[in-house]
């Protein structure tokens, strides 16, 4: 896959699996939206989540994003992950507009959710995946 097809798709609204491992060596795997900027990933999570504490206690991650509606096709990125501070309303918005739309998302964000969500931000250093015959 071309570096511009996957940039393309990873723009899309797809729905991510954010794999992390906790302090004991355990697996964590949870669904996880996000934005693309081209050269990182921008993720948002409970402030004390497990997927925060294992990215707090390890500092790395594997995100994949998997296409569900047509042929077989998957993503993965692996690389180091940092935490950064609160999750803002402005960026909040911006995440929920992408995935639900301008009217939900202004719904949703309405409160202050996002003082209990931080951000998390991923850096592919390998990317990997798979697609089924011809996309």
């Amino acid at each position: 896959m071309e570096n511009d097809e996957r940039d393309s798709f990873l723009r899309q609204p797809n729905t991510a699996v954010l794999a992390t491992v906790d302090a004991k060596g355990r697996p964590h795997a949870v669904p996880v939206w996000y934005l693309w900027t081209g050269e990182m990933f921008e993720i948002i999570g409970g402030k004390t989540s497990a997927k925060m504490r294992n990215i707090e206690a390890n500092g790395r991650a594997a995100l994949c994003i998997d296409d569900r509606g047509g042929r077989p096709f998957h993503v993965t990125a692996e690389g180091p992950c940092e935490l950064g501070g609160t999750s803002t309303k402005e960026w909040r918005l911006k995440l929920h507009t992408h995935y639900r739309g301008a009217e939900a998302a202004e719904r949703v964000v309405a409160d202050d959710g996002h003082e209990h969500q931080r951000f998390m931000l991923l850096r592919p250093e390998r990317w990997y995946g798979w697609r089924a015959g011809n996309r």
